[in-house]
C-alpha cells in the first residue's frame, strides 16, 4: 500500500515536472532566440552608436554642424535666433550626453532635434524609450526570479530524488534478502512435509502388516479350535453311539491300570493274559477322557490367544491412531505454514516488482530534470554574468534620457541654457 501511495505521488510529481519542463522549455527557447537577437543587435547598436558619435563629434562634423547652423531654414516658418540658439543648445547637450552614456538612442533623438523636429516630440520620443527601458527592467527581473525559482526547485527535485532512488534502492535489497530467506524457508518445510509423509506412510503400512498378520492368527486359532472341536466330537461319537458313559476322572496308566487292559508277566516272551470275556467292548474310557480333557485345554489356550490378541491388536490400533494424529498435526501445521510463507513470498515479490517500477521511474525522473537543469542552464546563464552589468548600463542610460527630458523640457519652457 505504501509503494503504491509513493508511485502514485511520484506519477502525479512527474506529470507536473513534466508539464513545468515543457513549459520552461518553451519558454527557454525563445528568450534563448531573443537573447541572441538582443545581443546581436546591440552590439550592432553599441557600434553604430560608436560610429555615429565618432562621426558628429569629429572635427570636420563641428566645422560643418557650425556652418549649416547659418543657412539652415525651416519650410513652415522662420525660427527666430533665440529659438536657434535653445535648439542649439540642446542638440550640443543631447550629443555630450551620448558621448557620456555612450547612448545611440540619445544621437539619433539629437539628429530629431537638428532636423528641425519639436521639443515636445523628442521629450515624447525619450518617455517612450523610458518606458521601453523600464519594461525591459521588470521583464529582466521577472526572468532572474524564474531562473532563480526555477534552479532552486530543480536542486531540491535532484536532491529527492537522489534520496529516494538510494532509499528505493535499499528497500528492493531488502526485499530480495526477503525473498531468498522465504525460499529456504519454503524448502525447509517441504522437506519437513516430505518427511512427515513418508513417516505416516511408514507406519500405516506397518500396521497393515500387523493387523494383517493379527487377522491372519485369529483365523488360524478360529481354524484350530473347529479342527479341536471336531477331533472332540469325532471321539465322543463312539461312545455316544453305543451308550458307553465317560469316566469323570481318569487316573494315568502309570498310577492306576484300567481293570480291562491286559497286564503282562515278567515273561516278556509270555502272551499276558486277558482278564475280559465274551464280545461286549466298553472302549478305553480313561484315555479317551484325558485325550478330550487335553483338547478342551488347547482350544482354551487358543481361545484365550484370541483374547489376548484382541486386546493386543486394540491397544496396537490405538498407539497407532495417537501417533497418526500427531504426525497429521505436525503435516497440517507444515502444510499451512508453507502456505502462509508462499503468500508472504508472492507478497513481496509484488512488492518488489512495484519497487523496480518505481526506481524505473524515478530514474527517468531524474533525467529528465538533468534535461531540465541544462534547459535552466542554457536559459539563465546569463543571468550570473550579464545581469548586473545590464542593469548597471541600463540604469546609465535611463539616467542619461531622464537628464536629457530635464534639460529638454526646461529649453522648451524658456529657461536659460
Amino acid at each position: 500500500a505504501e509503494s503504491e501511495e509513493l508511485q502514485d505521488a511520484t506519477k502525479t510529481q512527474m506529470a507536473a515536472d513534466e508539464k513545468f519542463f515543457a513549459v520552461t522549455k518553451e519558454g527557454c527557447q525563445v528568450k534563448a532566440n531573443q537573447w541572441n537577437d538582443r545581443s546581436r543587435l546591440r552590439i550592432m547598436e553599441l557600434q553604430g552608436i560608436k560610429t555615429a558619435v565618432e562621426i558628429l563629434t569629429g572635427a570636420d562634423a563641428q566645422k560643418i554642424f557650425r556652418a549649416s547652423t547659418t543657412t539652415f531654414v525651416q519650410l513652415s516658418a522662420v525660427t527666430s535666433r533665440s529659438s536657434t540658439k535653445r535648439r542649439n543648445s540642446a542638440y550640443q547637450k543631447l550629443t555630450s550626453l551620448a558621448r557620456h552614456y555612450h547612448n545611440f538612442a540619445m544621437v539619433q533623438l539629437a539628429a530629431m532635434l537638428r532636423s528641425g523636429g519639436h521639443f515636445d516630440k523628442v521629450i515624447g520620443s525619450i518617455d517612450q524609450m523610458l518606458e521601453v527601458l523600464r519594461k525591459e527592467e521588470q521583464s529582466d527581473i521577472e526572468h532572474r526570479d524564474r531562473c532563480q525559482n526555477a534552479d532552486s526547485k530543480n536542486k531540491n527535485d535532484m536532491e529527492d530524488l537522489d534520496h529516494a532512488i538510494e532509499k528505493t534502492m535499499k528497500n528492493i535489497e531488502r526485499l530480495e534478502s526477503e525473498i531468498e530467506r522465504l525460499y529456504d524457508e519454503i524448502e525447509v518445510l517441504d522437506a519437513a512435509i516430505a518427511r512427515t509423509k513418508k513417516e505416516m506412510d511408514e507406519a500405516l503400512e506397518l500396521r497393515n502388516r500387523d493387523v494383517a498378520n493379527f487377522k491372519q492368527a485369529l483365523k488360524d486359532d478360529a481354524t484350530a479350535i473347529d479342527l479341536v472341536e471336531q477331533a472332540k466330537v469325532a471321539i465322543t461319537k463312539f461312545y455316544k453311539k453305543n451308550g458307553i458313559p465317560l469316566a469323570l476322572v481318569a487316573k494315568s496308566h502309570e498310577e492306576q491300570p484300567d481293570e480291562d487292559e491286559p497286564e503282562y508277566t515278567v515273561d516278556k516272551d509270555k502272551a499276558p493274559e486277558t482278564s475280559w470275556s465274551g464280545a461286549d467292548y466298553g472302549g478305553r474310557k480313561s484315555e479317551t477322557v484325558g485325550i478330550i480333557s487335553m483338547m478342551d485345554m488347547i482350544k482354551e489356550d487358543l481361545e484365550k490367544e484370541m483374547k489376548t490378541g484382541r486386546a493386543d491388536d486394540a491397544e496396537a490400533q490405538q498407539m497407532y491412531e495417537s501417533l497418526w494424529a500427531t504426525m497429521q498435526e505436525s503435516l497440517d501445521a507444515a502444510l499451512g505454514s508453507k502456505v502462509t510463507t508462499e503468500t508472504e513470498l508472492v507478497e513481496t515479490k509484488s512488492e518488489k516488482a512495484a519497487a523496480v517500477e518505481s526506481l524505473g521511474q524515478k530514474n527517468a525522473d531524474q533525467g529528465a530534470e538533468k534535461d531540465l537543469k541544462d534547459a535552466i542552464h542554457s536559459d539563465c546563464s546569463w543571468v550570473a554574468t550579464h545581469f548586473d552589468s545590464r542593469r548597471n548600463k541600463r540604469k546609465a542610460e535611463l539616467e542619461g534620457l531622464t537628464e536629457a527630458k530635464s534639460y529638454l523640457a526646461g529649453v522648451a519652457a524658456g529657461e536659460d541654457v
